[in-house]
């Protein structure tokens, strides 16, 4: 069982491979398909899938036009076809609402883990079920990947950067 506040039991890779042996080829090969980056449900996808990416896509939708709300700019040249999911803009609201970068992305896997928990209360132990074991392996993996020291380091090499191109240009002098 994965828990939201642990860590992946073995990597992604792992489980794929032992998968290989227990499932059919083209299951297999959708498993491998099944990612954050690209949400691609093909047509004849099992419904678990295509619900979650539609699901995310909304996310995504959202989370962009109330960003885009806030730095004064047109969403739409974000947005992707998504249905209306309703309770999305206050999901989104309360999570950007949580303060550093690190709280707001926790916040959001929190609740993809949630809508994952959902879809999987209508799955037998069945190919759905494990598009979803794969989709929280792939958010516990994701969730491993956020290091402190590296975000200061990233954080203080641009604030670096911002202040170096801010410094006023020495004043030229008159030598005649």
């Amino acid at each position: 069982m994965l828990q939201v506040d642990g860590a992946p039991p073995f990597s992604s890779e792992v489980w794929l491979e032992m998968c290989r042996e227990h499932v059919a080829a083209e299951d297999h090969a959708l498993l491998c398909r099944i990612s954050f980056e690209a949400l691609a449900p093909r047509s004849g996808d099992p419904h678990t899938w295509q619900a979650y990416a539609s699901w995310e896509t909304a996310l995504r939708d959202e989370l962009a036009v109330q960003r885009a709300q806030r730095l004064g700019l047109d969403p739409a040249p974000f947005l992707r076809p998504a249905p209306f999911v309703a309770g999305l803009a206050a999901i989104i609201k309360e999570a950007l609402a949580a303060g550093t970068p690190l709280a707001i992305e926790t916040a959001l896997d929190r609740r993809r883990w949630s809508r994952l928990e959902e879809l999987e209360a209508g799955t037998q132990f069945d190919l759905g079920r494990l598009i979803v074991y794969r989709l929280k392996l792939l958010l516990l993996e994701r969730k491993d990947r956020f290091r402190p020291e590296p975000g200061r380091e990233a954080f203080l090499k641009e604030y670096a950067q911002i202040i170096d191109g801010a410094a006023p240009a020495p004043m030229e002098t008159d030598t005649e």
